[in-house]
């Protein structure tokens, strides 16, 4: 079967976690012996050289998709790329298409990006098969697109596992990142962007650090990522006198977030996205063995049972987050070491080799192909 993967988010040496699910997706079926012809974009941060690029990235698509036979047009992020696929839709009738989902394509993040909205809408309603990260998008894109074509639920790529695992000693993590073995760490992995929730994280720990408890209690937090509210960022740090608290990475490859993970008691997930459609971070914090103190919202409550691998908090939210962080370091060590196995456990389920058998089923069972098995 031969499938043309189309995304306009895909890693790079200069942005080593861009759209690493994509690739993760693009492994599971190469591996599976399916032939996969990728067209791709990667990061690019120049607007005028973004609008030329996209625009050779469009016309590749449609040159492709006309001139090459493929079995299944495998689409990542219905929002940025249903332009040319509707036309290549209306020059080839007979395309098979099968779109994956993400957050911002059902949820817009800012206001610019509902002027999408009416392209997604008629690309999800010609798609053969609709993939979701969780079953809380699952239930949304329906309901919110009156959907009756084939929805299923496949996790962003799941947890690759020769990346993310929890190691022997936790010291090795430390000492790899030069930190202070006898500190409390508490960690935080996204974009520094809006919906992401690092404000909610920065207002909480201000009131933490009124009270003397990340000084009492010996705690840091760890901070990796970058964004459009970077400047932000940085002068809220400095205005709530957190520079002696945060310990800031811009960017950092997946191998060096195996030692992040590590090296933390906690890992806070803060986001106020609806659009949260799995939260890929969380998953592979967790099997490292740091549970999640997450936001109520979203692919996160697939995931993270309150109390047991993780504690939830009110959704922007910046007092109650405030309450679960005093509340997780006020639990017993034996309790925190039960959280932590008990998040390792959770996590397994979205192992790449414990979830790939969906994806592949997917393609296999659109064709009428012998199934998968699991294992």
């Amino acid at each position: 079967m031969r499938i043309h993967l189309i995304a306009n988010m895909y890693p790079s040496k200069i942005a080593p976690n861009y759209g690493v699910f994509v690739k993760n997706t693009e492994e599971i079926l190469v591996e599976a012996g399916f032939n996969v012809d990728k067209t791709v974009l990667l990061k690019e941060k120049n607007r005028l050289l973004k609008l030329v690029k996209y625009f050779f990235y469009f016309s590749k698509i449609i040159l492709k998709g006309l001139t090459k036979k493929y079995d299944i047009t495998y689409v990542h992020y219905a929002s940025h790329n249903a332009l040319p696929i509707l036309f290549l839709k209306l020059l080839k009738k007979d395309l098979v298409i099968f779109t994956n989902v993400h957050g911002s394509d059902v949820v817009p993040e800012v206001p610019s990006q509902k002027k999408y909205q009416p392209y997604v809408e008629k690309l999800l309603n010609i798609t053969d098969i609709v993939i979701t990260p969780s079953k809380y998008y699952q239930d949304l894109v329906r309901s919110k697109y009156n959907l009756r074509n084939r929805i299923e639920v496949f996790p962003s790529g799941g947890v690759n596992s020769k990346t993310f695992y929890r190691r022997e000693d936790k010291q090795t993590a430390l000492k790899e990142l030069m930190l202070d073995i006898d500190t409390h760490y508490i960690g935080y992995v996204s974009r520094l962007d809006v919906g992401k929730g690092w404000d909610i994280l920065l207002t909480s720990l201000k009131k933490l650090r009124d009270e003397n408890f990340l000084l009492n209690n010996k705690i840091k937090v760890i901070m990796v990522g970058d964004g459009k509210d970077k400047e932000r960022f940085v002068k809220m740090v400095s205005d709530y006198e957190l520079n002696d608290v945060i310990i800031h990475y811009p960017l950092l490859p997946q191998e060096k977030l195996n030692a992040i993970y590590n090296a933390i008691d906690v890992f806070c997930f803060p986001t106020t996205r609806k659009g949260e459609s799995l939260g890929l971070v969380g998953l592979e914090a967790m099997a490292c063995g740091a549970p999640v103190i997450g936001s109520a919202i979203g692919g996160l409550l697939d995931y993270i049972i309150d109390g047991e691998n993780g504690l939830l908090f009110q959704a922007g939210s910046s007092e109650d987050l405030y309450k679960k962080i005093k509340f997780f370091y006020s639990m017993p060590e034996n309790e925190r070491r039960a959280m932590s196995c008990k998040a390792i456990f959770k996590a397994n389920e979205y192992k790449v080799e414990n979830i790939k058998h969906k994806l592949i089923n997917i393609f296999l069972s659109f064709r009428g192909g012998t199934l998968y098995e699991e294992g």
